[in-house]
């Protein structure tokens, strides 16, 4: 059973959360405590998988108790639930919890959001992957970018449009931007998948707090190591990005498709983040034997990036098809049969630029067993791929923005 930790400072709300959640008492180990102190004295009786926080509360307030949760107990996903969206509140909880809840919550939209959660981790159930997670939900970004966005919001004509191009170059801030904007917080009725809807809706005051809010952007910092770079890492995910809605640009879904691709290898950051050492081992396995990385981590960290990718994705609940594109894009066919245009997309993308970048120029690249004829692509799809590609590869190579 799945140990979950509800905490507020008002027993009729624990009690109310008791009620509402009784018929999970079969599936979940459920423990309520009043207080932060309070929680943290069960934390030290017991390990917990999740832990649901009130926000506003005396003392020790959610922000300051998911704090401490984090840094002590690394591994516990770690949610929200607080009737209160002032800015200040939103800005303090980003770098410790991983899921917002509106409260009062609808019983079940809480229910899905702990089922989910606890799915995600019996799914990515390794302990390295949930440890790397939970000290490293706070990304880096490469610095440039600070200066660019501090530079664009301070002057008076910026538009939000230059805004959102700024963001896009970055896997680390398009994911947290999304993350918030997706969050219970905003009210959404839908899920936003664009970046420029993103940033749009946040406004140019938040979008500057968060560039300026250090604990939220400065990342951890890691050793050198040769043969790979964060500045190198956004290049590649931007271009896989741009192949990808390009070649998508008749789908309604192509700015999710960019989304997708733009985060798609966020997990080799924080693997170089949090094992710079056993991360450099990777970068020089793989280039002696000339291999991607994804095939030489499993021997060194028993995952992949991809893998710890998607497990931050998804506890941060952004949607579920971009978080599946994440996990499987250098294995598509291990997705069962249905809906599976943005997982193709980054897949395929990163195949042809692949192909080109290794000096074979393949009109159809090395792609995995099965996976044109489970994906329904005709030889004109292949053939409008590969184009896409050879044009997005050059454009990138003159410096051009689009």
């Amino acid at each position: 059973m799945k140990r979950i930790l509800f905490v507020d400072d008002e027993v009729n709300v624990l009690d109310g959360l008791r009620n509402v959640l009784r018929k999970q008492r079969r599936e979940w180990d459920m423990v309520f405590a009043i207080g932060g102190q309070a929680a943290l004295d069960e934390l030290e009786r017991a390990p917990f998988d999740v832990i649901v926080s009130d926000m506003r509360m005396p003392g020790m307030d959610g922000a300051a108790l998911l704090q401490k949760v984090k840094d002590r107990y690394p591994a516990i996903a770690r949610i929200v639930l607080s009737g209160h969206a002032e800015r200040e509140a939103v800005m303090r909880t980003l770098p410790v919890a991983h899921q917002y809840l509106s409260k009062p919550c609808e019983e079940e939209q809480l229910r899905s959001v702990i089922t989910r959660t606890c799915n995600l981790q019996a799914l990515l159930h390794d302990e390295t992957i949930r440890s790397v997670i939970g000290h490293f939900d706070a990304l880096p970004s490469a610095p440039q970018l600070y200066s660019e966005i501090t530079e664009a919001a301070a002057r008076s004509n910026t538009t939000l449009a230059v805004v959102s191009r700024i963001v896009e170059k970055d896997p680390a801030l398009v994911a947290k931007v999304l993350q918030l904007v997706n969050s219970a917080y905003f009210g959404l009725a839908h899920r936003v998948t664009s970046v420029q809807q993103a940033v749009q809706f946040l406004g140019l005051d938040l979008i500057k707090g968060l560039a300026m809010t250090e604990h939220v952007f400065a990342g951890a910092t890691f050793s050198p190591i040769e043969g790979f770079s964060v500045e190198g890492l956004q290049r590649h995910s931007l271009l896989i990005a741009r192949v990808a809605k390009k070649a998508m640009d008749n789908s309604p879904r192509s700015d999710e498709v960019f989304a997708a691709a733009i985060v798609h290898d966020i997990g080799k950051i924080l693997l170089a983040c949090g094992f710079p050492d056993r991360f450099g081992e990777v970068v020089r396995m793989a280039r002696e034997r000339g291999q991607p990385f994804h095939q030489v981590e499993p021997e060194v960290f028993g995952t992949t990036h991809a893998e710890v990718g998607a497990y931050l994705l998804g506890a941060w609940g952004l949607p579920f098809a971009m978080v599946e594109a994440v996990a499987y894009h250098h294995r598509p066919e291990l997705v069962p049969d249905g809906e599976r245009e943005v997982l193709m997309a980054v897949y395929l993308a990163e195949a042809f630029i692949e192909a080109r970048g290794t000096g074979t120029g393949a009109a159809t690249p090395p792609l995995r067993p099965g996976v044109l004829e489970t994906s329904g692509l005709t030889a004109a799809d292949v053939a409008h791929w590969h184009a896409v590609a050879r044009q997005q590869l050059e454009m990138f190579a003159r410096g051009e923005e689009q």
